[in-house]
Order: C-alpha cells, then sequence, then structure tokens
C-alpha cells in the first residue's frame, strides 16, 4: 500500500469533527461527493472525478467510512486510503456510461445492504461532481430516508488547516514561486501562446528540487494581446507581440494543495498609466496583507484594500481572494470564504487565502491602464500573516 499523506490519527480527527458536525444537524449518514473531501478524510486521491463515487459515512463511530466508485477506481482505493478492504465496494463496469440504469442505483444498493437506507441521509448539494440525475435516482431508490443537503458542511472545516496541511501548503507555495521564475524567464515576443503555456505547465509538474508537483488545478491564466483584458480567457497559438502586457496567474500544487500566484510582465517601455496602476495595485495589495490577523473581517481586509484605489481614483467592486487548499479541478477555491465587500465572516489562525488584486478591463480603470495582475498566498497567524509565495512584487519589464 502507499504511504497516505498523513498519520491516520489525522484523518480520524478530520472524520471526528465531521461527525460532530452530522450530529447537530440529525444526519444518519452523510453521501460525500467531493474528491477534495475523500481526501480529507480518508486519503483517496485518483483522478476519478469523472466516475459515479461516494464516501459514506455513517454517524455511528464505530463504522469505517465506505467508499464507493467504479471498479477501474477501487485499486486507488486500496493504494491511497486507510479504510480496511470489506469497506472499498466497486460497482460492476456496466453501470459506466450506461442508457439505462446510473451508477448511483449500485451505490444506493451499497447503501441498502449495509442497513443505512433509512433516517436522515445528507448530501453535498453544491459541488461540482454531483448530478441532478444522481440525486433524483438516490431519492428514488432510498425511498424511506430524508435526503438534506449539507452545503458546505465539511468545506468550513477544512478551511481551517491542521499543522501539516500547513506545511503542503507553505510546499505548494515554493511551488509557485518557481513557476513564476520560469514564466518570466520564459517570456518573450514571438513564442506562441501554447507554447509559452507548455513551459509553464512543465515547470508546475516538475515542482522543485526537493518535492515534485501534482496536476493543476486549473489552466494556467495568460492575459496578453487582444485578450489581456479579460481574465478567464484561453491561450491560442497567437505569438505574443512586442510592446504588450502579459499578466499571469499560476499555481503551484503538492498532493493536491494548492497556492496561487499573480505576476504582471512587460516587453518594452511601458506606457506610465500602467506602471502607475501597478504601483497603487501593489500598495493597496500590501495595506490588505497588512490588515490581516484574527478577528478581523474579510470585509475588513477587503476594505483596506478599496481605501488605496479610492485615493488614486480607481474602484473595484468585486472580491480580492478567497479560501484555497484542498481541492481538484476545476477550481482550488474552498468555497467558503471571500475577502469582498460586506464578508463578515472573521479570520482565523491557519486559514489560507489567495489574495488577488487585479484591475480588467470594465473594473473602473481609463483606457491603456487596465489589465495588472498581483497576488500572494497567505496563512494567517496567530499574530498576523505570513506570505506563502515570495516572488518579487513589481511589473517586470523585458527589453
Amino acid at each position: 500500500m502507499m504511504a497516505y499523506a498523513f498519520p491516520k490519527e489525522e484523518y480520524v480527527a478530520r472524520l471526528k469533527r465531521v461527525r460532530e458536525e452530522m450530529a447537530k444537524s440529525g444526519i444518519d449518514l452523510l453521501i460525500v461527493i467531493d474528491p477534495a473531501h475523500m481526501n480529507y478524510l480518508v486519503g483517496y486521491d485518483a483522478w476519478s472525478y469523472q466516475n459515479t463515487q461516494a464516501l459514506l459515512v455513517p454517524a455511528n463511530a464505530s463504522h469505517e467510512p465506505v467508499w464507493a466508485g467504479r471498479g477501474v477506481d477501487a485499486i486507488s482505493a486500496h493504494d491511497t486510503t486507510w479504510l480496511s478492504a470489506d469497506n472499498i465496494l466497486a460497482y460492476a463496469d456496466h453501470y459506466s456510461d450506461s442508457h439505462e440504469h446510473h451508477a448511483m442505483e449500485a451505490i444506493a444498493a451499497f447503501i441498502r445492504e449495509r442497513g443505512w437506507d433509512k433516517g436522515r441521509i445528507g448530501y453535498e448539494g453544491d459541488v461540482y461532481y454531483f448530478s441532478p440525475k444522481a440525486l433524483k435516482v438516490l431519492e428514488a431508490t432510498l425511498s424511506d430516508a430524508e435526503f438534506v443537503d449539507v452545503g458546505l458542511m465539511i468545506n468550513w472545516l477544512k478551511t481551517i488547516k491542521m499543522p501539516r496541511e500547513v506545511e503542503f501548503m507553505r510546499r505548494a507555495g515554493k511551488i509557485a514561486d518557481r513557476v513564476m521564475s520560469v514564466a518570466v524567464d520564459t517570456l518573450r515576443p514571438g513564442i506562441r501562446e501554447c507554447d509559452y503555456a507548455s513551459r509553464i505547465v512543465q515547470a508546475q509538474l516538475e515542482g522543485t528540487p526537493e518535492f515534485g508537483g501534482s496536476w493543476p488545478n486549473g489552466v494556467p491564466h495568460i492575459l496578453t494581446g487582444q485578450r489581456a483584458g479579460i481574465p478567464h480567457a484561453p491561450w491560442t497559438d497567437d505569438v505574443i507581440p512586442r510592446g504588450a502586457s502579459t499578466a499571469l496567474e499560476l499555481g503551484g500544487s503538492y498532493l493536491r494543495y494548492n497556492a496561487g500566484l499573480c505576476r504582471t510582465i512587460y516587453m518594452g517601455t511601458p506606457p506610465q498609466a500602467l506602471v502607475r496602476l501597478g504601483s497603487v495595485v501593489q500598495e493597496g495589495l500590501e495595506a490588505a496583507l497588512a490588515a490581516v490577523k484574527p478577528g478581523v473581517t474579510c470585509h475588513e481586509v477587503w476594505s483596506a484594500w478599496q481605501r488605496v484605489l479610492g485615493r488614486a481614483g480607481f474602484e473595484k467592486k468585486s472580491r480580492i481572494g478567497y479560501s484555497i487548499g484542498l481541492n481538484y479541478p476545476p477550481s482550488w477555491r474552498d468555497h467558503t470564504a471571500s475577502l469582498r465587500s460586506g464578508e463578515e465572516v472573521e479570520l482565523k489562525p491557519n486559514m489560507t487565502f489567495h489574495m488577488i488584486c487585479g484591475m480588467w478591463s470594465g473594473d473602473g480603470t481609463k483606457s491603456g491602464e487596465a489589465n495588472y495582475e498581483l497576488s500572494e498566498t497567505f496563512l494567517v497567524t496567530d499574530t498576523g500573516v505570513e506570505t506563502l509565495t515570495n516572488f518579487e512584487r513589481k511589473l517586470f519589464v523585458k527589453p
């Protein structure tokens, strides 16, 4: 068996916290769908979330959770989790992409076999990997149960990281720093966007000499040329021209723990409007970081950034950050706390955030001023803040 990422005792402690939350809502069985939450509770790690799979967590602490999924993926459960063999269940392959039967029927049968088909069954109703059809099949097949959406129950629990998780986040930050170093060094006029992206992805997978990288949670965002003001546009096979700014949103991932990092590069002599905007964004980001400490609300951190923008005559209405950590594609976000106006969530030690301060077209900038991006991934400490990414903060200028 492959050694899983954390000692079994740590997984058991996480499972205990989840069961305490289940008890508050009277949940008898929790059906965990999010692959990050399977990883969080039992260590399961595989590119298998395109298939129907679930972790079944009974309220009774004397019972282990049960992983249920496609047969070809069961070996990953044996390889990466601490579960006993009897609690790794595989459904027949004829359920895969079947037009007659849904694989959730097989998982419902596993639930019935364990006697967990009555009472209140909780499910994660707002995750990427759980379809309306899957829920309908469960409700129709387990008609004696009451189904309850538990929302972001596990998301909130994993928003506060344990000490070893913090160390994994630090490693992800170091990988992100190296990825950005490669990106800055590689960029040159005439390189195709797709070739540039390939160098970045290679660096993400290589990681550092000390520890390798995981597959990235998202593609590199390369804001350049005609799409310089579009935050999530795909790269193309166009060449990157001279006299252009290129904003980069990249990241590093270590054992599925993620850190984001953004910087902006200009090839040639940058216009003064861009230099000024870059200075304002950097001042705003540093003011927001300085506001971070336990007990401060997300709104207060956002306000520190907004005050700097306001003095310079800029305005940005969207959030400037979000909780980040253990997650799988398509997003590295925890979907819990956001650094934005009106959000009264208080910061607590061992929360980790990606603070992304960018000004794009439509953010209130004037022509020629938009399209500047700067970010850090940080940890809330007992007294303030620790940046987990440590790449030079400036507008990078390449002749």
